[in-house]
């Protein structure tokens, strides 16, 4: 099963990152669109992994939920990743808000994962939700990103942390939660 740990998104984020993404497709020559359904934020990707790690990860996210409140965030600014010859490998949204308590959640989930024998992830942490791959467009990126800007500013809150699996259906990519927990702790 080929599968990633993240934190779904509620409905009025995802219907913000939609308006977000169809400006850009209005903009755009060319782009592999994220499906709405699937913009979420991944903390950990696991890749092919055998279905007898279930239960391990479902104590793991279920003892996590258990200790964290629900996190307030925002969108900032758009970014990218990779760009060549007018093409945007990916373009993002980053996150701003309740980062310690994210970084915190992201670094306890490593080192728990890293107990039951998936290896710590070598890159830094760098929260942000991707919104199109191979994007190209004639637009300079700065403009771009003052046509999104007044779009970024609401504050959404993040409490579903999810092991998802993740499967091509129909040509289409489509995320299904397999273990899903509500962050819960009302007393930090």
């Amino acid at each position: 099963m080929r599968a990633f740990i993240a934190f779904d998104f509620p409905e009025e984020l995802k219907d913000r990152l939609y308006e977000i993404q169809s400006m850009l497709k209005d903009i755009s020559n060319k782009g592999s669109w994220v499906s709405k359904n699937n913009f979420h934020l991944t903390l950990k990707f696991l890749g092919e992994i055998d279905e007898v790690y279930i239960e391990d990860i479902d104590r793991i996210l279920k003892n996590i939920s258990a200790n964290f409140n629900p996190l307030k965030i925002e969108l900032n600014e758009l970014g990218y990743f990779n760009r060549r010859n007018n093409e945007y490998r990916v373009v993002w949204s980053g996150l701003e808000g309740d980062m310690e308590v994210l970084n915190s959640i992201y670094d306890l989930l490593e080192e728990n994962m890293q107990k039951i024998g998936f290896p710590k992830d070598s890159r830094e942490f760098s929260p942000h939700v991707t919104l199109v791959r191979r994007y190209k467009t004639n637009l300079d990126f700065h403009k771009i990103k003052a046509y999104v800007k007044a779009y970024l500013e609401n504050q959404y809150v993040l409490d579903n942390l999810v092991l998802m699996k993740s499967e091509v259906i129909m040509n289409k990519r489509v995320y299904t939660p397999v273990v899903s927990y509500k962050l819960i702790n009302k007393t930090r």
